[in-house]
């Protein structure tokens, strides 16, 4: 498990980002083209905080964890 937030994460393909606040606040910022989608949620159902923690864990094998600096060099502030 994770000693410690807030996490940053990216698919492997950088068409998703993730900013793991705590265990249950996420913003994710999805990359469609040239334009960004951002989501602010907060996994308050049972499946929900399965997600969080298969992105934490990496149980797919299809995220890589990168610094906040690396988060945001490459993720649109103005959203």
């Amino acid at each position: 498990m994770v000693d410690k937030f807030p996490v940053f994460l990216k698919t492997e393909n950088g068409s998703n980002f993730y900013w793991i606040v705590d265990a249950v606040r996420v913003t994710e910022y999805q990359r469609i083209g040239s334009k960004w989608l951002k989501q602010e949620w907060s996994a308050r159902t049972l499946p929900e905080r399965w997600y969080v923690n298969d992105l934490l864990e990496n149980v797919h094998n299809n995220v890589l964890r990168i610094t906040e600096d690396e988060f945001w060099l490459t993720v649109p502030q103005n959203l």
